[in-house]
């Protein structure tokens, strides 16, 4: 140990019976804290599972909307083939038309053709949205004709 005028000094080179200074030495917890590296890792994990949620989340949005357009178009086939059963006389063959629901636009194509089984008719209704040309909702059905 060394001595300094008759006292023995501490590690730092101070008397033993002086009590640290707080404000002139560095406080032993600043160890504690996380390092700049440790937060930039830390921020770029956050950063991937937030992009992961939010695809995750606008593909959802989008599933729910085309489930809703198919919902609607499943509606509108229904119709078709309702306002076909009730019709007295009908044209066998195509026929096409256009219904809104829903705010949707759809357009819709039924088929009529003879089954070969006496006077029974096969009826089948196609809906797409307007403009597009994937089908949408298929439905079939049969008539007495």
């Amino acid at each position: 140990m060394a001595t300094g005028s008759g006292l023995p000094l501490a590690k730092w080179g101070r008397s033993a019976f002086m009590k640290p200074n707080p404000a002139i030495e560095p406080s032993r917890s600043s160890d504690a804290g996380f390092s700049l590296f440790e937060s930039l890792v830390a921020l770029a994990i956050f950063s991937m599972a937030a992009i992961a949620t939010l695809t995750l989340v606008s593909q959802n949005l989008r599933s729910s909307s085309i489930m809703e357009a198919r919902t609607f178009a499943s509606f509108v086939a229904e119709n078709v083939l309702v306002e076909t059963y009730i019709l007295e006389r009908v044209v066998l063959g195509e026929e096409t038309g256009e219904a809104q629901m829903g705010g949707y636009d759809f357009e819709w194509r039924r088929d009529i053709t003879e089954t070969g089984e006496g006077n029974l008719q096969a009826v089948t209704v196609r809906v797409t949205l307007d403009g597009v040309d994937q089908t949408l909702v298929i439905r079939h059905g049969f008539r007495r004709g």
